[in-house]
């Protein structure tokens, strides 16, 4: 078996054009992502049109034991893992006290919980190799205060420290961890009815899965550590350190706060959660 690349949350969007990214590269695959969200279709269409290998695995990771299935197939099957992208995750903006906190606790759950158990338990197989990747998907929220992202801010936030820390313990091992900062990304048919309602300013800083995916890949691949996509996307972040945190606080709070009011139109059942993954 030729080298594999494992990604999670690989269905839709951010995911799904790294799927695609990857397999461009000639990368086989093992992609990871919820029952019945097309997984087995968009399997298929990679080995019919790109001539890689994709196996699949429809798991909910919000439930350790399908975490546990997953490191136990890799290992079971004495795959040559050499490239980890942990992209699953949900997100949105939110009124803290009125949602349900279900939805909370699975974001905790996917977005922390999965990503360091199944980062914990494939070092191992990662380190076999020559050389090996792990990428990890944050968000440029970490770098701003951002009310009406409470819970998804700080997940993320956990994925950047955890990123960071971690790559400094490999340091001198053949495993390089990288993490991913994107800003807005139309990872879905609900985010890009979301982001429509934006700022015509904003709409400008909203980069395509595409892109986004093409761009952290081939940057991780190349050694850098820290990704964020976009030269606009990082101008502005440059421009925001030199504002005060209360105006680029109350910034972001205009901003979430749209996004709150927007979502809450067209907003869908709690459960099933395959139509609220989101991978900023």
């Amino acid at each position: 078996m030729k080298k594999v690349t494992l990604i999670t949350g690989a269905s839709d969007g951010l995911g799904k054009a790294m799927a695609i990214s990857c397999a461009q590269k000639k990368m086989d695959l093992i992609l990871v992502a919820l029952p019945d969200s097309g997984l087995p279709a968009l399997a298929r269409f990679i080995e019919e049109n790109l001539e890689v290998k994709a196996y699949y695995l429809e798991l909910d990771l919000t439930e350790m034991d399908n975490c546990l299935k997953l490191t136990q197939y890799v290992k079971e099957n004495n795959i040559s893992l050499s490239f980890l992208i942990n992209n699953a995750g949900i997100g949105g903006s939110y009124d803290y006290l009125k949602e349900d906190f279900l939805l909370f606790d699975k974001m905790i759950l996917l977005n922390t919980r999965a990503l360091s158990f199944i980062t914990h338990e494939l070092i191992p197989v990662l380190a076999r190799q020559e050389k090996s990747y792990i990428l990890n998907v944050s968000s440029m929220i970490i770098h701003f205060d951002g009310p009406f992202k409470q819970i998804y801010g700080a997940t993320k936030s956990f994925i950047y420290y955890f990123s960071k820390c971690l790559d400094y313990e490999l340091k001198g091992q053949n495993i390089q961890v990288s993490v991913l900062c994107p800003a807005g990304v139309n990872s879905n048919i609900k985010m890009r009815l979301l982001h429509n309602n934006c700022s015509k300013f904003q709409k400008f800083t909203i980069l395509s899965p595409e892109y986004v995916a093409d761009y952290a890949i081939e940057k991780c691949l190349a050694g850098k550590k820290e990704i964020i996509p976009g030269k606009l996307i990082k101008f502005l972040f440059y421009m925001s350190s030199l504002m005060p945190k209360s105006l680029k606080r109350y910034l972001t709070l205009i901003n979430n706060k749209n996004l709150v009011k927007s979502q809450n139109i067209i907003k869908e059942p709690l459960l099933p959660l395959a139509s609220r993954l989101k991978v900023l």
